[in-house]
């Protein structure tokens, strides 16, 4: 995977097809884990970027009701 430039859908293949190595038929659990990983993780990232949305409102709050410097 070094040769494969970041960013690239071939570049995001090769991370998908180390993930999706784990999928046996005789093992379904191992696909059902899978799918609920990635609902978790684009959970968890929105979860992270709503904070950060919150805070940045709570900063420009701040900035808004500080007295002028002039």
């Amino acid at each position: 995977m070094a040769d494969l430039k970041y960013g690239t859908p071939e570049f995001y293949a090769e991370l998908f097809m180390d993930i999706l190595a784990d999928v046996q038929a005789d093992e379904p659990q191992y696909g059902d884990a899978i799918v609920e990983g990635y609902i978790l993780a684009i959970q968890d990232w929105r979860d992270y970027y709503s904070k950060q949305v919150n805070e940045l409102k709570r900063i420009e709050q701040r900035v808004r009701q500080a007295p002028t410097l002039y």
